[in-house]
C-alpha cells in the first residue's frame, strides 16, 4: 500500500487518521490549555470577587468566578467550537482562540497570578497555532446560490 487511507469509519483499535485540523500531540497540549484557561477564569474571578470589602465576599467571589468562566465559555462556543454553527475560519478563529487567553491573563496579573497568565497564554499561542494552524481548509461551497 502507499501510505493512504480511503475515507470511512476509523479502525476498532483506535488507530486510524486523525481528523481534519489535529495535528497530534500538540493537540493534546493544545486541549490541556482549554482547561487550564477554564481553571485560572475561576480562580482568577474568585480572587477579584474577594478582593471586595463587602460582608458578602465570598458569595460574591462565587458569583464573579461563575460570571468570568461563563464569559470564556460563551466566547468559546459561539466562534471556536468545532460544531459551532458560527465557527470562524482561520486565522480569524486563532485570534478569537487566544483572545480569552490574553483577557484571563490580563485579569490574572491584577490578582497576583500574572505569570500563570502569560504562561498559559504563550503556550496556549504556540500549541492552537502549531496544532490547527496549517488545517487543510475545505473548498469553497461550489453549489450555485
Amino acid at each position: 500500500m502507499s501510505g493512504t487511507r480511503t475515507p470511512g469509519p476509523a479502525p476498532a483499535g483506535g488507530g486510524g487518521a486523525l481528523p481534519p485540523g489535529v495535528r497530534g500531540p500538540l493537540s493534546v497540549v493544545a486541549f490541556g490549555c482549554e482547561v487550564g484557561l477554564l481553571v485560572l477564569a475561576g480562580v482568577t474571578g474568585w480572587r477579584l470577587g474577594m478582593l471586595a470589602d463587602v460582608p458578602g465576599r465570598r458569595a460574591l467571589a462565587a458569583v464573579v468566578a461563575v460570571l468570568v468562566v461563563s464569559a470564556v465559555v460563551i466566547v468559546w462556543a459561539r466562534w471556536n467550537a468545532p460544531r459551532s454553527p458560527s465557527r470562524l475560519r482561520w486565522p480569524l478563529r486563532y485570534l478569537t482562540q487566544l483572545a480569552p487567553f490574553v483577557a484571563v491573563a490580563l485579569l490574572a496579573a491584577l490578582v497576583g497570578l500574572g505569570w500563570w497568565g502569560a504562561i498559559l497564554a504563550f503556550v496556549a499561542a504556540v500549541a492552537f497555532g502549531l496544532s490547527r494552524g496549517n488545517a487543510p481548509t475545505p473548498p469553497p461551497d461550489s453549489r450555485p446560490a
